[in-house]
């Protein structure tokens, strides 16, 4: 049986431009799916493997995350010892100057919050993957082999650059890490930002951190480490997303109009949870057809849609033609539209015989409450 562990939450960006729909939200709290928030997926993952301590650290513009978790009911996450805490940003009382404009600096604010907590092990992860992780094979993995950071990777061939390369011997203890702007061969290992720690040596880089003014999680907590310390890393195998651009956005979207994708992702063991908002099915015109979408309730679809993900309460007027969109809750597409490769944020009207085209690779993105 895994020993105990908790979880901190990176609920956005730290040191980089937010892609446009996380303008004016957290990264974590960006609609996915036609129903769900990223943050659901990682969630739903921590509460399958029992893990019910879980704090999120928030830097940033987190109204749409507090009103999205609330107390944690909807995730099992309503207890009286453990629970969902959001960790807002450290300010100090002689300036307005706000910290956390890193990940160092954010675990910096919160050690005291660690210190006190008794679980043996720490889970650092960020909020934007959308993925099925096995939780509870990670920290047995981890207990195994007595590590003291055991990272979550993925052997792929479209792995990023600027992403974490690790080379693992056969045992999985890492060997070798990159992390820059080119690919390093013998490196194909992708590691996400998901890792556990043993909560002494985590307490003990954010003491160094403080000490030498460390910056950088992955550099200076894990890769200067790693022929010091035992780093393990733990294979995942199945699908996996990482949100940090509108492209990253779009893609992963699309993709769950892949039935074996869908399939993977919401009828595993591990059910997708999110906040329960009861409401009315979806109505379909006459004059409505719809073609490999994914379309949630609530909605009325009179016109013509393929390939596109709608989510709640949309109304889709008669004459509308929409192909490979994304249209977010409570937009309107007025009579006589022609959408192509558009993503609408909340409460969007495009007005009657109006023609928007974007790309495949570059959407056109429509700003929350805008009408077109």
């Amino acid at each position: 049986m895994a020993a105990k562990a908790m979880c901190i939450l990176f609920s956005d960006h730290y040191g980089a431009t937010p892609m446009e729909l996380a303008v004016g939200r957290t990264l974590a709290t960006v609609p996915f799916g036609g129903r769900y928030r990223l943050i659901d997926f990682i969630l739903s993952s921590l509460v399958k493997a029992r893990i019910f301590n879980v704090g999120v650290l928030t830097k940033e513009r987190y109204g749409s995350l507090v009103d999205h978790l609330g107390g944690g009911k909807d995730w099992d996450l309503d207890r009286k010892k453990g629970g969902l805490k959001i960790l807002t940003p450290f300010v100090k009382a002689e300036s307005e100057f706000i910290r956390n404009r890193n990940k160092v600096e954010a675990l910096i604010s919160i050690a005291s919050y660690l210190e006190s907590c008794s679980e043996e092990h720490v889970i650092l992860a960020d909020s934007n993957l959308v993925m099925n992780i096995d939780f509870e094979g990670m920290q047995q993995f981890h207990i195994e082999n007595d590590a003291d950071i055991t990272l979550l990777y993925q052997e792929r061939s479209d792995h990023k650059t600027d992403k974490l390369s690790i080379g693992c011997d056969p045992s999985g203890k890492v060997v070798d890490a990159y992390s820059g702007p080119s690919r390093i061969d013998g490196m194909t290992g992708s590691a996400f930002n998901v890792a556990i720690f043993k909560k002494s040596y985590l307490l003990l880089m954010i003491a160094r951190a403080h000490t030498f003014g460390w910056n950088n999680l992955e550099r200076d907590f894990i890769t200067r480490n790693i022929h010091t310390r035992r780093v393990f890393a733990y294979r995942h195998t199945g699908f996996s997303a990482v949100i940090n651009t509108t492209a990253d956005y779009y893609r992963a979207s699309m993709q769950l109009l892949d039935e074996n994708v869908r399939e993977e992702l919401f009828y595993s063991e591990t059910p997708i949870l999110t906040r329960i908002k009861n409401s009315v099915p979806t109505v379909y015109g006459f004059s409505g057809k719809v073609k490999n979408s994914l379309i949630a309730d609530g909605c009325e679809i009179h016109g013509k849609l393929n390939r596109c993900i709608v989510f709640r309460d949309v109304v889709i007027k008669e004459g509308a033609v929409l192909n490979n969109c994304i249209i977010m809750q409570q937009s309107v597409i007025e009579e006589g539209a022609e959408l192509n490769c558009i993503i609408t944020d909340k409460n969007v009207s495009i007005s009657q015989k109006h023609i928007l085209f974007g790309y495949s690779t570059y959407p056109f993105i429509i700003a929350k409450g805008q009408t077109v």
